[in-house]
């Protein structure tokens, strides 16, 4: 577990809990997504993914989008 204002360098699956699911969002998607919306830049638009064999878990993926969108618009407080 990291110390907050420190840099987590886990792997964003780790850090997040994406799981695999038979058919999900493709992953290498997913990741430049989140590592964009980490980075305060998350692109502008409507949130779609291709949906492939063994992708990220769709629910998952989607509560950390909305909770990560959350905390971006109240300045990243928790």
């Amino acid at each position: 577990m990291s110390v907050p204002g420190e840099k987590d360098d886990r792997p964003l699956y780790e850090r997040f809990g994406f799981r695999i699911a038979r058919r999900g969002y493709d992953r290498d998607q997913v990741e430049a997504y989140v590592t964009r919306l980490l980075a305060g830049a998350p692109p502008a638009g409507v949130v779609a993914f291709d949906l492939v064999r063994r992708g990220y878990e769709r629910g998952g993926v989607d509560e950390v989008i909305a909770r990560l969108h959350r905390e971006a618009g109240r300045g990243g407080r928790s």
